[in-house]
């Protein structure tokens, strides 16, 4: 039970780490797709920070906030998170926008002086990993590192101070504080008679992103979300009509199939055509003009289109026929025309079109060609 209970109180912090973490992917990503003269804005980090140091028997917490500085002691040896938490609280401010850091004494780093063009300021990280391992006995793995400006620079160079210290010696100091490396974000300098410096800023996951970007990435994720569910429901909503519409078809011909063995057939394939307008009319002036040797097999009559296939005694004079019809125009031939030997007929297929509304309209007296 008291596994269970442990992991249950561990989940939200880990799904909180992890959006943290995608949070400062997705960061990150667009500072190395955006223009240079966009990353300063991209690149600014949350300006409110806690310092921690101690003071003989107490330790100091500094809050540096846009608002203003606040400072308060506390009044034991070692300094619990949730003391932390609730001095925050006091003061307005969130524990997930605030960077804390401890100040350690200046003579527990490896400090030496570092010069760069400022051309190459862009590569500055890479450079300096490349000195700790050319120019200092240490090795990456075994260290942090940073960098502050110093007031000797110039126009074309850009001077800095390098302060390294070894994890096991900030790991020593850190427990004095009753902290983990992973509860802080920075460890600072506390120089004799000034307010603490940053100087070495901890692995870049423990960064906190300005307010600005965590907000944007959650309305691009809620976005995302919305976009994913709606294309979920239109697709789900046009299988169901797609479906519902087959469902109706399908019901449609069933009823067709019941009538049609029911001796109803012709009725219903009368009333068919009578919905589509024009249709009956067309069927009617076939029957008028078509000759008795002529037999068709296949009619499809769609937009205004009629195509006709079967076998007729004469298929070349039944191209004249129907383009002399007062209904019909522009009959032709699609294919050639091919002997049957099996019926002794020539077999055809020609299209032809309805001519504009109300010419389809023949005299009921009009005599049926001869054969």
């Amino acid at each position: 039970m008291t596994d269970v209970s442990v992991t249950r109180l561990q989940a939200p912090r880990v799904l909180a780490d992890g959006w943290r973490q995608f949070t400062r992917w997705w960061v990150d990503e667009l500072r190395e797709c955006a223009p240079r003269a966009w990353r300063h804005v991209l690149q600014g980090r949350s300006e409110t920070r806690l310092f921690i140091w101690t003071d003989n028997d107490t330790i100091v917490g500094r809050l540096v906030a846009p608002s203003g500085v606040q400072e308060r002691r506390f009044q034991v040896s070692r300094l619990s998170r949730a003391q932390v938490d609730d001095w925050l609280a006091e003061c307005g401010c969130e524990r997930d926008a605030v960077q804390v850091g401890v100040a350690l004494e200046s003579d527990l780093f490896f400090q030496r002086e570092f010069k760069l063009p400022r051309s190459e300021l862009d590569a500055l990280k890479r450079i300096l990993a490349q000195e700790v391992v050319h120019r200092t006995p240490f090795q990456l793995i075994d260290i942090w590192h940073g960098v502050t400006p110093d007031t000797s620079s110039n126009v074309g160079v850009a001077s800095f101070r390098h302060w390294i210290i070894p994890r096991d010696r900030a790991a020593t100091e850190l427990a004095r504080f009753g902290l983990q490396t992973s509860e802080i974000d920075f460890i600072a300098v506390k120089p004799a008679a000034d307010a603490p410096i940053s100087v070495v800023p901890l692995a870049e996951s423990q960064h906190d992103e300005p307010p600005w970007v965590l907000r944007t990435t959650r309305i691009f994720a809620v976005a995302l979300l919305v976009v994913v569910v709606m294309g979920l429901l239109g697709f789900e909503w046009w299988q169901s009509s797609r479906a519902a519409g087959l469902e109706d078809e399908l019901y449609e011909a069933k009823q067709g199939v019941q009538l049609g063995q029911q001796g109803a057939g012709s009725p219903v394939r009368l009333l068919a055509l009578k919905a589509v307008p024009g249709s009956l009319a067309a069927w009617d002036e076939l029957s008028r003009v078509i000759p008795d040797h002529t037999f068709l097999t296949e009619v499809r009559i769609a937009a205004g289109t009629i195509t006709l296939s079967g076998v007729s005694s004469d298929a070349a004079r039944l191209v004249r026929i129907l383009d002399g019809s007062r209904l019909f125009t522009g009959a032709t031939l699609v294919g050639p025309i091919t002997p049957d030997a099996t019926e002794r007929r020539d077999r055809f297929r020609l299209s032809l079109k309805l001519r504009k509304a109300g010419a389809g309209r023949v005299a009921k007296s009009a005599e049926r060609p001869e054969s």
